[in-house]
Formats: C-alpha cells, structure tokens, sequence
C-alpha cells in the first residue's frame, strides 16, 4: 500500500485560490476524509492526488515517489501513480458488461485473457456482485454500478483508492449499507483510501481521522471524536453536527452566557464578545422548575428522539431527547432544561 504525503499544496484557477496551502498525510493503510461544503477544494485537492490537476504550488507524494512538484518540473500522470478512482457519477460503461467494464483497467495493461478472468472474478467476488457478471449497467440497481466502479478501482491491485462522493447519488438507506461496505472493505485489503464528502455522518462514521476544510483552508485534522467533540472553530463546530449558538460575553470573571445564567471558564486569549455552542443531545429534559425553565415552541416526532424547539432566556434552541417525554409537553407549556456541555468560541 502507499503513504500520501501533501505539503503545503496551493491550486490557483486564475487568481482565484481553490485550495491554500494544504498540509496533510494519510498513513499506509489509513482511511482518512477531507470533508467540507460544496465549492471548499475538496474535490479538487483530490484531483491533484489523482493527477488530474497540476498543484500551483506544493508537492504531493505517494509512497516515497515525488509525483507532482511544480517546482521541480515533476508531473507523473493518472496512469502512472497505482491508485484506483472511483468518481460521484460512477463512470460505469453503459455498452459494456458489468465483467467488461470491472476488467477494462487491465485489458489495458495488456494482460492475458486468463489472467483478466481470474482478477476481474475475484474483484467481483469481493464487492457481491459474482452472480452479475454478465449484466449491463442499465440492468443494476444503483448500489450495483456503484459496486461496478469500486471494483474497476480494486481490480488493478493500486497502493492507493480515491473516492469522490461516491454514495451522494444513493438513497438515505443504500447510502448508509454501503458506507460500511466499502469500510470493511477497506479493512480487508488494507488499503489506504482519501474520501471526499460533504456528508459529515459519512465522515464521522467511516474516517480513521477527518481533514476538515472550508473556503480552501484545512480548519482542522482529527479524528473523529476529535473534531465533534473538541472543534477547533465556531465554523466546525457549526458544520460538524447540529449546535445551538447563544450570546456570551466574555470579562475577568469568565464568560457570562445570559440564556444559560451561568458563567462559564475562558479559553486562554478570549476577550470582548464571544459564542457559545451547546449540541442538542447535550440538554436534558426536565420537570418544570427544575434547572432552567424554557418553553415549548414546537416538537418534531423522529421515532426513537423527538427534536425540540425550545425558548430559553430570549433565545431559540434545539434540543433532541428520547421520545418518552413527547406526549408531556405542547406548545406554550413550561419546560425543566439541564444543560451538559458548552463550548466557548469567539463571536
């Protein structure tokens, strides 16, 4: 398998700075997301690893080969760097065998026709579609054309596996089977993988860490836990799951939240304004009067949560708790609140 290595990557479009100085390494065997909004870089940071752009600045390595380096004048292309790439569009040939398309990499490289059968079979066997071999694409639901272009990418044994949103074409449900399919997969062949998404449960549930960009800038590399639990911004914190943002202020005392009515401990360097997040799971529902006292705006009906809007202190917050209490309170009503956990950010 293959180490990646990118330092300190710039891609410009013009004047126009896509990505901004991106540094980062993917370990042998690590399965690691660059996670962000649409229009961030990720996919053109991507792109780059891949070879199908040029950095403006920086080098990329994979293992130890140098495979892009404007300033060296090194540029190796797609073919030439052993990694396998499967896009959001799933590229799948639609005159072609689903066996045609998944050993179309190798017919290239010239092997034999014995050699082809056994690789293509077994790449195949390995994402469940053995029994499928002789079916065109129009035939396959969409979870198999997307299988079709994981095991095109596999079939030629690379050092390393690309993915480009690969599932945002997918329902809800196909998506969420297949981010663990592809994970287990992952896990079986050790190979070392680079996942774009702007899907953060995809992220959250797949990464061995996360690189999190926003308007070409990496904000925060983590795993994780890391990176949902600890974010290194008001901007992670708010893409990275759901947050309630509320008024602080932030003196000699420590940081005064006027909804909460607490006072809390500064991070070192804050001053003047300053934010607080809370998650929603990380408030609990309560008798009236015990703790802060809210009042129910409305409720939403999840099956297993019921997700709260909450008027508290002058503020609107989201609160999602168990479904038991969803038959006690109403609109209108007086409602206990308990707060866990705040993060401090400046305004």
């Amino acid at each position: 398998m293959a180490e990646i290595r990118i330092n300190c990557v710039t891609k410009k479009f013009g004047e126009v700075k896509a990505v901004d100085n991106f540094c980062a390494t993917v370990g042998d065997g690590e399965f690691v997301s660059i996670l962000g909004p649409s229009g961030c870089g990720k996919t053109t940071m991507l792109r780059m690893v891949a070879g199908f752009e040029k950095p403006t600045a920086g080098e990329i390595y994979i293992g130890d080969r140098l495979v892009s380096s404007p300033d060296k004048g090194i540029y190796v292309p797609p073919e030439k760097r052993s990694i396998g790439m499967v896009f959001q569009s799933y590229a799948v040939w639609p005159h072609m065998t689903v066996f045609e398309n998944v050993g179309y990499p190798l017919k290239i490289k010239g092997l034999a026709k014995s050699e082809i059968a056994v690789r293509t079979n077994k790449a195949l066997d390995l994402v469940h579609l053995g029994g499928l071999a002789q079916r065109l694409p129009s035939q396959l639901s969409g979870g198999q054309q997307q299988r079709v272009a994981l095991a095109r990418a596999l079939v030629a044994e690379p050092d390393l596996l690309l993915l480009d949103e690969p599932l945002s074409n997918l329902d809800a449900k196909l998506r969420e089977s297949m981010r663990f399919e592809i994970k287990e997969l992952q896990k079986k062949l050790g190979v070392t993988v680079l996942y774009v998404t702007h899907d953060q449960a995809e992220a959250m549930a797949m990464s061995d860490r996360i690189v999190v960009m926003n308007a070409g800038v990496i904000h925060q590399i983590g795993d994780p836990v890391q990176v949902y639990e600890t974010p290194a911004n008001k901007v992670i914190a708010d893409f990275i799951g759901l947050v309630n943002f509320l008024d602080a202020e932030a003196g000699e005392g420590g940081v005064k939240i006027p909804a909460l009515g607490r006072t809390v401990h500064a991070p070192a360097g804050l001053g003047g304004k300053a934010v607080a997040a809370v998650r929603p799971e990380n408030i609990a529902l309560a008798a009236p009067g015990a703790g802060l006292t809210g009042t129910v705006i409305h409720k939403s009906y999840l099956g297993d949560t019921v997700d709260w809007r909450i008027e508290l202190g002058g503020e609107q917050i989201r609160v999602i708790a168990p479904a038991s209490a969803f038959q006690e309170y109403s609109a209108g009503d007086s409602i206990g609140l308990s707060v866990d956990k705040v993060m401090i950010f400046p305004a």
